[in-house]
């Protein structure tokens, strides 16, 4: 029963009302799925960890990692949830050991990245690189800027295709000034 109401406590569910009263504007969330070989949940914490295999997936992101803590909402800050129990607000993710993260074509690597629910964030650090089709970027930080859609590199080194300039056809250049 104990496991139950911290699997409860942890539905991960999109956003709280407490959430939801700080920000009125954003668009409810797809719930966080994890999967994972272990989980151990500290109540009094209000802390979850996730060791082993972990995957996370949220919409089109998707994280994999070798471990995860969860830091969510105290009960008190959480909402009703219908079913007797409470729907707390995930408030930070902590990701460890060879993160993979993936979101549309982009593919990005590190070894710890912190994803900030609220400010809908992921800082990575130990190595990072992105990828886009053949577009590459490592540096020492990686800022992903999720509802934004951007990068944000410290330090970067960049190998970027540039498309090759279409030819204007001679009889065009013969004109020209």
């Amino acid at each position: 029963m104990r496991l139950g109401c911290a699997l409860l406590a942890l539905s991960l569910a999109a956003a709280g009302a407490a959430m939801a009263a700080e920000e009125p504007a954003r668009a409810e969330e797809p719930p966080v799925q994890i999967r994972s070989d272990r989980l151990r949940v500290f109540q009094k914490k209000n802390r979850a960890v996730f060791e082993g295999s972990v995957e996370a997936t949220q919409g089109d992101l998707s994280i994999r990692c070798q471990r995860l803590e969860v830091q969510y909402a105290p009960a008190e800050e959480g909402a009703e949830d219908g079913r007797g129990g409470s729907d707390r607000a995930i408030r930070r993710m902590v990701f460890s050991g060879d993160v993979q993260i993936v979101q549309k074509a982009r593919r990005g690597h590190c070894q710890r990245a912190e994803y900030d629910r609220t400010a809908g964030r992921i800082v990575c650090t130990g190595k990072p690189w992105v990828h886009e089709g053949e577009n590459r970027i490592r540096g020492e930080r990686i800022l992903y800027l999720l509802d934004r859609d951007e990068v944000h590199v410290t330090r970067p080194r960049a190998q970027i295709r540039v498309p090759a300039r279409e030819q204007e056809p001679e009889s065009e250049r013969e004109r020209a000034p």
